[in-house]
């Protein structure tokens, strides 16, 4: 989104997905906090729901993803184990998140709070789906959870967009990279990395973008060093200098022998690479990027944005309307479960590696049968009010306790 100045590159490049996560989080608590106050619960309790939910949630999401994605983004990575807690660039699932937070704030909220888990998760649920809203957002802008292709099949080079809100992401989005390897989009030979004589991967555009900033400073430097090395052990060999000064001389041309191959297999070494390989500049070979971009797909992000928001309203309408504690939690269940299901339909980043749907499918598929359960149960087996339930008094209106509990409206 945006770079603080006068730091390091990974400290200083502040995220819009976490930017979206932090503002999904805090107005998500405070509309919470307001439910809360209006219907007599403690506001500390959901404070602290917020804290466990934004802890557990985020590991939940990581958890998912790496689970899922372990062979593919993990297992083949230099540190495996550093790179489950690199989540700079994405890399969450959201069922991961509801399935650890809802029983971790219930215990929380039973055996600790000492209250009703049916009550706080009730009100809180809203701000759920609220925060599913808002971190949809981050998602757009980070490019990732993108949706399928939307081109007007009656266009010739199938790059015009079928519907007027579609959108296209930029060189080396995700998007752009799944539909060249799926044969969809494609790309100049001066884009596409080639190793053995086979066609592997496009370019990265974080590749391209440190080369640019770079400016080929890197390369001189590693070159100037080799030279250096080199001048200085041929002239110590010319004048004949004990053998000792010459081994120290040998072993410093070989360890700029070695920075210069490990130059070559470096981002910045891949771009020089492609550049002598075709007679380009880096700039040149930028500019050249930056003409392509994926064909139109859905906005899959902002179609989520929508139906977060429809349903944080509908479980609004509910929350105050409910005559039942626990059915907020249900109908979100089953609610979410039914939009959840449909919304994969035109989405493209997740594969149909689950008895031929998506992991997200078959998720909101049992958690869609437990929503019903639980309704069920709401219904038949539990009482309609918590017993647990007991309006909050605040330490300077204990005095006034039993007004405020006659008229409390839970």
């Amino acid at each position: 989104m945006f770079r603080l100045p006068f730091l390091p590159d990974w400290l200083a490049d502040i995220k819009s997905y976490g930017v979206m996560m932090m503002i999904a989080f805090l107005s998500g608590i405070w509309l919470a906090c307001r439910r809360a106050y209006r219907s007599q619960a403690n506001p500390d309790v959901v404070l602290n729901m917020g804290f466990i939910a934004l802890i557990c949630g985020v590991a939940g999401s990581r958890a998912m993803f790496v689970i899922h994605y372990w062979g593919e983004r993990f297992a083949n990575q230099p540190h495996p184990i550093l790179a489950i807690f690199d989540i700079r660039a994405g890399g969450l699932e959201f069922w991961g998140g509801p399935l650890l937070v809802i029983p971790a704030v219930a215990i929380y909220v039973r055996f600790i709070a000492k209250t009703s888990p049916r009550w706080y998760l009730d009100i809180t649920l809203p701000s759920l789906a609220w925060g599913l809203a808002i971190t949809r957002i981050g998602c757009f802008l980070n490019g990732c959870c993108w949706g399928s292709m939307c081109v007007n099949e009656h266009d010739p080079a199938r790059r015009e967009a079928a519907i007027p809100w579609a959108v296209t992401f930029p060189y080396g989005s995700p998007a752009m990279v799944q539909q060249y390897r799926f044969g969809e989009l494609p790309l100049p030979k001066e884009l596409i990395v080639v190793r053995d004589g086979v066609e592997n991967f496009p370019l990265p555009k974080e590749y391209l973008d440190a080369a640019v900033k770079d400016g080929g400073k890197t390369r001189e430097k590693i070159q100037a060093q080799y030279n250096a090395a080199m001048k200085a052990y041929d002239d110590l060999v010319k004048s004949k200098a004990d053998a000792e000064a010459q081994k120290r001389a040998q072993a410093a041309v070989d360890a700029a022998r070695k920075a210069r191959q490990d130059y070559g297999g470096s981002a910045l070494g891949l771009v020089d690479e492609q550049c002598r390989k075709y007679s380009l500049t880096v700039p040149q070979l930028a500019e050249i990027a930056s003409y392509y971009r994926s064909k139109p797909v859905h906005p899959a992000q902002l179609y989520d944005t929508v139906n977060g928001l429809l349903l944080s309203w509908v479980l609004g309408v509910i929350f105050y309307y409910r005559k039942r504690h626990g059915v907020v939690l249900g109908w979100f269940l089953i609610l979410y479960s039914i939009s959840r299901i449909f919304t994969e339909l035109i989405r493209s980043d997740n594969p149909l590696d689950v008895f031929g749907i998506t992991i997200s499918q078959a998720i909101s598929a049992c958690t869609l049968a437990a929503g019903l359960l639980w309704m069920w149960l709401i219904y038949t087996r539990l009482p309609m009010v918590s017993p647990l339930v007991a309006p909050y008094v605040p330490p300077e209106e204990e005095e006034d306790a039993a007004p405020v509990a006659r008229k409390a409206k839970r």
